[in-house]
């Protein structure tokens, strides 16, 4: 059954091998995690389309609930992913992500058929919000940790960058075919749909086997010279068997590697985070276009993030650090241009300049991560900074609504712009004085 179960995968291998992956990444064990969260993110975009849709409609066409669910999806994983990060290491990874994956696919399947007895309620709309966000903060962590088990030292920014097109492309999806399908479906039951997704997925991530020993331990030969290089003579082993938070955040601070990848991330969550705010009103008081346009302003910045994931698939790429100084130097000139050119086709231009030069940051940060920590530990420091991440997307989120309320868009592009263009100098100088610390 397992291998009939796995013949797809182990089909879709041989079709890229030679062709789209490299060999070092046509493994059945990684192609078919990249599958599973493909999928998980197609769900994923579809349960958030369709979930917003039933809270307008609740609500009587007012976004006071969609905001509260978006709050709560971010404020419930920042609190509680420390203690997560624990579970993280201590299980086997595959199976923690599709514990989570199950637990999501049942509880949405809920809401539909609650919907056949009685009208959908507020209250019980945030009850399936607060409960998925609780037991599901963990799956980014998780994911980002099990990676290394199955990659090369030297693919992992390549790896990322497929995680990313994967990621990218899957949620971008969701929305669309959930678009279609409202036309024909009440929202309740493509909730059942999405759901079905994530058991899917669920299913091929408890098919992977875990990472086998030779593959683990040519890993640790190929990049045993790096990490030793990035630790500054301290060994990885240093953390111990088995490391507490404390360890883990000294970990971070004591390696410049660590602590630069975990700002870079800060940094891409500051200003990602809010662009969700600015597409509507560049749309009206930028390009005086009726309010759909922001969909099209939307899609060619989430189309920037599935392009910059595509770049990073080369094999002859600049290094990881002047990779994202290169890409948020050129979204912080994009950022300051948006403003001046009225021109809505100049707006879709500059906005998948700011998308792909911004999307850099998170897979090499991340890349850069998980190839100077070790497995055992890598759940945790993950878990350490998803939840700084986490805290600069709240800050990203509620500075760029107060700051939106009281002043035009064309401000607040200009300062995003300033801003990024300076931590961009200044990281530079940091890279180039740290420059043998940090190779």
């Amino acid at each position: 059954m397992k291998r009939a179960l796995l013949s797809f995968p182990r089909g879709f291998v041989e079709a890229l091998r030679g062709s789209l992956l490299s060999r070092s990444l046509a493994s059945a064990p990684f192609v078919a995690l990249l599958l599973a969260y493909t999928i998980t993110q197609f769900s994923e975009g579809m349960t958030q389309t369709a979930l917003t849709w039933i809270a307008f409609r609740i609500r009587h066409d007012d976004v006071t609930l969609v905001g509260r669910i978006g709050l709560f999806q971010t404020i419930i994983p920042f609190l509680i992913l420390l203690p997560v990060g624990v579970l993280i290491d201590l299980l086997p990874r595959q199976i923690f992500m599709a514990g989570i994956n199950l637990f999501k696919g049942a509880t949405y399947a809920v809401i539909p058929l609650l919907s056949l007895f009685e009208p959908l309620r507020t209250s019980f709309i945030l009850a399936v919000v607060v409960g998925t966000a609780l037991l599901s903060a963990g799956f980014g962590p998780a994911f980002n940790a099990a990676i290394p088990g199955f990659v090369p030292f030297d693919r992992l920014k390549q790896a990322n960058g497929w995680i990313q097109i994967a990621g990218q492309g899957g949620y971008f999806l969701g929305p669309l075919a959930t678009a279609g399908l409202l036309l024909y479906f009440p929202a309740p039951w493509l909730l059942a749909l999405s759901g079905g997704g994530f058991v899917v997925a669920a299913f091929l991530f408890a098919l992977i086997p875990p990472p086998l020993d030779p593959l683990e331990s040519r890993r640790r030969r190929e990049g045993k010279r790096k990490e030793q290089s990035a630790l500054h003579g301290e060994s990885p082993v240093s953390v111990g068997g088995n490391p507490g938070f404390s360890q883990s955040a000294g970990l971070l601070l004591r390696n410049p590697v660590l602590l630069l990848s975990a700002f870079l991330l800060m940094v891409f969550a500051l200003f990602n985070a809010p662009m969700s705010l600015i597409f509507p009103l560049l749309s009206s008081q930028v390009f005086r276009m009726p309010p759909s346009f922001y969909a099209l302003l939307s899609g060619a910045y989430f189309l920037g993030s599935f392009l910059g994931g595509l770049l990073l698939l080369g094999r002859r790429l600049p290094g990881h650090f002047p990779l994202v100084l290169g890409g948020m130097l050129a979204a912080s000139g994009a950022f300051l241009l948006l403003p001046h050119l009225s021109w809505p086709g100049s707006g879709l231009l500059l906005l998948l300049f700011i998308g792909t030069g911004l999307s850099w940051s998170q897979p090499l940060a991340m890349a850069r991560i998980q190839q100077s920590v070790p497995s055992r530990a890598l759940g945790r420091v993950l878990a350490v900074v998803m939840t700084l991440f986490l805290l600069s997307a709240i800050v990203g989120i509620q500075g760029g609504t107060v700051f939106l309320h009281r002043h035009p868009v064309s401000e607040f592009l200009h300062l995003e712009g300033e801003i990024l263009i300076s931590v961009t100098v200044l990281v530079s100088l940091l890279v180039t004085l740290f420059r043998a610390r940090l190779s």
